[in-house]
């Protein structure tokens, strides 16, 4: 619902110019969609624990600068989607990798968070994207079984989580990125679609 992934990947970025790390050496477009836990896993891997915590934390200074300042926006067309959705009588969920202190003022700043009828956060499943845990979860407090819904994402790891809990995807990409998804990514999908913005999504629902 929000373009948030491109905010996430430069902050990785400013932390490792910071810290006089080779950003160029990590495939950081790879890393959107997953969690905290899952990023720290692989840079514990290569630094000690102080320094990963540094890094966390100039990370974490970009994002929230970038937060205050108004700088993360509604992707189109999702407002327009989430009325249509609720006329219809439809359930919705959130299924993000970001943590609930984090998410929950985003949705509400920016006037999402109403409609959802369920919420699942980075902090409240032990298992993350690409697993389909995330989105078991959301379908379970639902109380919907898997063919009767969809989910849209923006990024591989949040459409192959999505896929392996054996939902239909409408991948709409961050706007921000300049991502073309390979033949042998979109493979891996079970895709009901790929939009520029949700508007399209609109007319499928």
């Amino acid at each position: 619902m929000l373009d948030t992934e491109h905010t996430y990947r430069d902050g990785w970025r400013y932390a490792f110019e910071k810290m006089g790390i080779d950003k160029n050496a990590y495939d950081i477009d790879a890393w959107s969609g997953l969690s905290w836990l899952q990023t720290r896993t692989m840079l514990e891997a290569e630094f000690d624990a102080a320094m990963v915590t540094e890094i966390r934390e100039a990370r974490e200074t970009y994002v929230l600068q970038q937060i205050t300042e108004g700088k993360i926006s509604v992707k189109a067309g999702a407002p327009e989607v989430l009325k249509v959705a609720k006329k219809k009588g439809l359930k919705l969920a959130v299924v993000s990798s970001t943590v609930s202190s984090r998410a929950l003022p985003l949705l509400e700043n920016a006037g999402l968070l109403a409609y959802f009828d369920v919420k699942i956060f980075g902090d409240e499943v032990m298992k993350h994207k690409p697993l389909p845990d995330p989105y078991l979860t959301a379908l379970s407090k639902l109380g919907v079984h898997e063919f009767q819904a969809i989910a849209v994402e923006d990024s591989f790891t949040g459409a192959l989580s999505a896929t392996q809990a054996s939902l239909k995807v409408f991948l709409v990409p961050d706007c921000s990125f300049d991502k073309v998804f390979s033949d042998a990514e979109l493979a891996q999908l079970n895709l009901l679609g790929i939009g520029k913005d949700m508007h399209e999504l609109a007319d499928m629902i």
